[in-house]
């Protein structure tokens, strides 16, 4: 898998306090539901600022542009999207390139 194919970026997200329970149960839904469901979805890592919990950052990696088109059609996705656009204050979709592809399964390995 080269760098160039791979679609990265990290979703920052401020939740309205009030939804915040709410939201974190979807987000931890969709992550999970679509890394099994779907070969082209590398990771979905959703985490919780310490200080401030109402701040989320997402960590997204997909394994090319068709993946992510293919993620945001999956009913799982449509649901999580309709069912939290409430509860969302601000939403920052920040491109990233990987630094260490030949690395990454090692990575994602270790936790197992």
């Amino acid at each position: 898998m080269e760098a160039e194919e791979l679609l990265v970026r990290i979703a920052e997200i401020e939740v309205y306090p009030e939804w915040l329970d709410a939201y974190l149960d979807s987000a931890r839904t969709v992550g999970a539901e679509s890394v099994v469901r779907e070969p082209g979805v590398i990771c979905i890592f959703p985490m919780q600022r310490k200080e401030t919990p109402d701040i989320i950052r997402i960590v997204e990696i997909y394994r090319d542009e068709a993946a992510y088109q293919a993620h945001l059609a999956t009913p799982h996705f449509k649901k999580y999207k309709e069912g939290t656009l409430h509860m969302i204050k601000t939403l920052n979709l920040v491109p990233m390139d990987p630094l260490d592809v030949p690395n990454m399964n090692r990575i994602f390995r270790k936790k197992q």
